[in-house]
């Protein structure tokens, strides 16, 4: 390719080329070789634009190998007339083996008569985002905290394919307890509906098949285009403090504190359970006074989450008063000085902002 060919592309002087911040390169469309690049794209690679140029570089030989295949699927597209450019973030592989994480917007550049000649890429190095993003994402795994962010359509779909690399509903709510699924995508459902937020307790099943519980807090805003709706939010484990931090509580202890979880709404006394699993009375005392907690607590903390599901999850007619009372609580303003104790809000708060559609 005649070198005034590709000058006939550059209008702007090198120097104001060599100022803009971001790397910019011109590949040829035949053989996908570095024709130019500025002085960024020349340090972001790791070679000067006369080693490029002497040596034939060809720009795919640059990537990193890991990120060619996904780097050539987009640029397949391109190629296919399916897209008209393409961003991606990828890696760049230096001569001395150092990685450059990119953000590269590819354009095709045709000549006068149409036909494809060049390909122009604009190079922003992201390489210190992508080391803050890799330690922010340790920090939340060591927190046991996860940030979601959701494109969702008006009926709670996600958008895109299966093969999409985007988060969808499906890959959040996947791994929710089957009896805990429904509530919780109700909820969702309905925080998009109403273009409002949302918090929910609920139970996820790990690999191992490990329960753990864990809170989300969530809500459904708009892009400022309007264009879009995220579901956007974050889920924290709190398996510890729903347990009590019983992990290490004796089997009798555990067995207790199961039957209060599954018989929340039943009465029973420590003399009942402690006969039933098989423990003395003084023992059961013992523990729970050794946890600063007693077994009333626990009961009514139980019963307080449920509370809170039946308020998100309402049935026709019920009320603040009446979920109350199903939960066992006979004092409705006691519970509800209480219920805002627990979760910052009141109960009525709760059943308006999640109350079911009209």
């Amino acid at each position: 390719m005649p070198e005034k060919d590709l000058s006939d592309i550059i209008h702007m002087p090198r120097v104001l080329l060599d100022s803009l911040g971001v790397g910019i390169s011109v590949v040829d469309a035949e053989e996908g070789r570095v024709r130019f690049a500025n002085a960024e794209c020349c340090r972001i690679v790791g070679y000067t634009l006369e080693q490029l140029k002497a040596d034939r570089v060809r720009f795919s030989e640059l990537t990193h190998p890991d990120d060619r295949a996904r780097n050539q699927f987009e640029h397949g597209r391109l190629l296919a007339g399916e897209i008209n450019q393409y961003e991606i973030d990828k890696r760049y592989l230096r001569p001395d083996g150092s990685i450059v994480w990119t953000h590269a917007i590819v354009n095709p550049i045709r000549d006068a008569d149409g036909k494809l000649r060049w390909y122009c890429a604009v190079i922003k190095d992201i390489t210190a985002t992508k080391i803050l993003e890799g330690q922010l994402a340790a920090a939340e795994k060591l927190a046991g905290l996860t940030i979601f962010n959701i494109v969702v359509d008006s009926d709670g779909r996600s958008l895109g394919g299966p093969a999409s690399s985007v988060p969808s509903l499906s890959d959040m709510t996947c791994r929710v307890h089957p009896d805990d699924r429904d509530a919780l995508e109700k909820v969702i459902r309905r925080a998009i509906a109403k273009r409002g937020g949302y918090t929910q307790e609920y139970r996820t099943i790990d690999d191992r098949g490990a329960v753990h519980w864990v809170r989300v807090m969530g809500a459904c805003v708009r892009s400022p285009s309007g264009a879009r709706t995220h579901l956007v939010g974050s889920t924290i484990d709190i398996t510890e403090t729903r347990a009590g931090r019983d992990g290490d509580a004796p089997e009798p202890i555990r067995k207790i504190l199961d039957h209060i979880e599954r018989h929340w709404s039943q009465k029973v006394s420590i003399e009942q359970l402690a006969a039933k699993y098989g423990i003395s009375p003084r023992a059961v005392y013992q523990y729970f006074s050794a946890h600063r907690v007693s077994l009333g607590e626990k009961i009514k903390q139980n019963r307080m989450h449920h509370a809170r599901r039946m308020l998100c999850n309402p049935d026709p007619g019920d009320t603040v008063t009446s979920i109350a009372l199903k939960c066992g609580f006979n004092n409705p303003s006691h519970f509800a000085k209480q219920y805002r104790k627990t979760f910052g809000e009141t109960p009525s708060e709760t059943l308006r902002a999640l109350s079911p559609l009209q």
